[in-house]
């Protein structure tokens, strides 16, 4: 394994309420961009004009958060983000509050893996805001901890042994946020339940009460990392309530901050942090972010990808501001068309364009655009994982590629997207990628390479990375041409031959073939139909 060790590390998240340290908490990895900013498929109408902000919102008073609870371990980030994608569905009408999702199974899910890869962690160990957002845009979690029944942390089961089928409704889209616009947070709150972010904890900063916390700006003392749910607001809670030894903020307002050491305080386990708290919603602790859009998995839809752990990190080494980048998937031919595509980028404000590309030679995927079908344009308005909404394009063969292309020329910014790649603190791997050959490319400059060269020839890595795009296919086998059973545009003989092939047992007519060689629509393909296409060709009448 060659790698440069030195090359990126990553900041904890969270850490045990009982750990201390100075500064940067648990891992950290020095070219990581912490300056990631504001995050589709929404599954509530957004509001086409901005209304006026409440002074004060709670989703705690309007029931759209499940039961404060106690974390075990160092899983702070677990449980908020658990909780976020609870109040998320409850704030869509869906469950009721005592449904609680398993942080267990996100903490086991997140350990590392029978071959040595993925989270290098146990499950005591601290936790990174990125690793929920693979598991919940891969679609294996987060699972309702009464579907999962009895499963104990202390199993000892490797990350890859945790059942990955129980998942109800899987992300479409994260939005990204940024302590800079606190209205768009706002905004999420309310549209969404509630959003995840961390902040700097320690007792000097905090109320003897337990009710609020403030740290300054010149705080200088220990501290440790602590992730959070914020499920509300108040623009007029006083500044004099922020009692802790480090001092008051300069002016009125706080969060109201769902917490996960249980039932705490006056307030059965919440509290308000300050508006002016110096590290709540900073790029200290990135991402802070709000679940945007999900859906029901069913099964007649399936997520095709090629990694299950979502951005680690962004691709931007390359100097382009135009760049295509491309997974080459493995479809199921059960699931006949692309619903959806959903893809990571930092590229904010730059135009995009989505494309299915056909194998070329050598099984790698066509640099011919004229090959290439237009999917899907847009542009980038936020940053986090995007979800584009296709017009259901049917593919044929069951190996091709999804391709992005993000054009960020307009503002001179390099063309970026997310990938999973491995990273480091300042002295071992807290992941490493599962990417293989043949998974990613990179389209530069006209030419195709797979992703792999590209980081051994300009990074010296052979590790590497996989690209975060991903497709939701489902099946649609609708009759496209009654008696069109070959699919090429026209009834002829030969659709009849392909019947009478299907009846003998020599093939097995599937999908759309199946749908169209139903001639007479009874549900079943005989004979008939056979006969009736027949006569159809003869033009006797029917």
């Amino acid at each position: 394994m060659k790698i440069n060790i030195w090359k990126k590390l990553i900041c904890a998240a969270c850490v045990c309420v009982l750990a201390v340290s100075v500064g940067s908490v648990g891992a950290a990895a020095a070219e990581i961009d912490l300056d990631e900013s504001v995050g589709t498929e929404l599954t509530s109408e957004p509001v086409s004009e901005p209304e006026a902000l409440p002074s004060y919102y709670s989703s705690l008073d309007l029931g759209y958060v499940t039961s404060v609870k106690s974390q075990e371990y160092n899983s702070c980030w677990a449980y908020a983000s658990m909780a976020t994608f609870e109040s998320l569905l409850l704030r869509n009408g869906i469950g009721t509050p005592a449904d609680d999702m398993s942080t267990s199974h996100l903490n086991l899910w997140a350990t590392t893996r029978t071959n040595g890869k993925g989270w290098i962690r146990e499950v005591n160990y601290d936790g990174y805001p990125s690793i929920a957002l693979g598991y919940l845009t891969s679609w294996q979690g987060g699972v309702y901890a009464s579907d999962l029944g009895n499963f104990p942390l202390n199993s000892g089961l490797y990350g890859d042994q945790v059942p990955t089928d129980l998942a109800r409704y899987g992300v479409t889209s994260v939005k990204y946020l940024n302590k800079n616009d606190p209205e768009e947070i706002k905004r999420c709150i309310m549209e969404h339940g509630g959003v995840y972010t961390s902040f700097a904890t320690t007792a000097n900063c905090r109320s003897a009460d337990r009710i609020s916390y403030y740290m300054p700006p010149n705080y200088s003392g220990s501290y440790s990392g602590h992730s959070i749910e914020v499920v509300g607001w108040d623009d007029n809670y006083a500044a004099s309530n922020f009692t802790g030894n480090a001092g008051m903020p300069s002016n009125n307002g706080a969060w109201l901050i769902k917490n996960s050491y249980g039932d705490n305080n006056a307030l059965g386990g919440y509290f308000w942090i300050s508006y002016e708290d110096v590290y709540l919603f900073s790029k200290k602790y990135v991402p802070s972010y709000c679940i945007t859009g999900f859906e029901e998995i069913t099964s007649d839809k399936k997520l095709i990808q090629n990694e299950i752990y979502g951005a680690t990190y962004e691709f931007k080494y390359a100097q382009d501001t135009d760049l295509t980048f491309m997974n080459r998937l493995h479809f199921d031919t059960d699931y006949n068309k692309i619903d959806k595509v959903v893809f990571k980028t930092d590229a904010l404000g730059a135009d995009y364009r989505i494309f299915y590309v056909p194998d070329g030679n050598n099984d790698i995927p066509d640099a011919n655009t004229d090959n290439w079908t237009l999917l899907y344009e847009g542009t980038v308005d936020y940053t986090g994982y995007i979800c584009a909404d296709i017009e259901d394009f049917e593919y044929r063969d069951s190996e091709g590629s999804v391709a992005v292309e993000i054009d960020n020329s307009s503002s001179g910014e390099k063309s970026t997207i997310g990938v999973g790649e491995w990273l480091t603190n300042s002295y071992e791997y807290v992941f490493i990628n599962e990417t293989q050959r043949g998974e990613s490319y990179l389209m530069q400059n006209g030419e195709i390479m797979d992703v792999m060269d590209y980081y051994q020839d300009n990074l010296n890595d052979d590790v590497g990375g996989t690209f975060v795009i991903k497709a939701i296919t489902v099946k649609d086998y609708s009759p496209t041409l009654l008696g069109d059973v070959d699919r090429d545009g026209v009834v002829s003989i030969r659709d009849v031959t392909e019947i009478q092939r299907h009846l003998a047992e020599f093939i097995t007519l599937k999908g759309i073939n199946a749908s169209n060689a139903d001639y007479n629509q009874d549900g079943v393909i005989n004979i008939d139909d056979a006969t009736k296409i027949q006569r159809f060709l003869a033009e006797f009448p029917d």
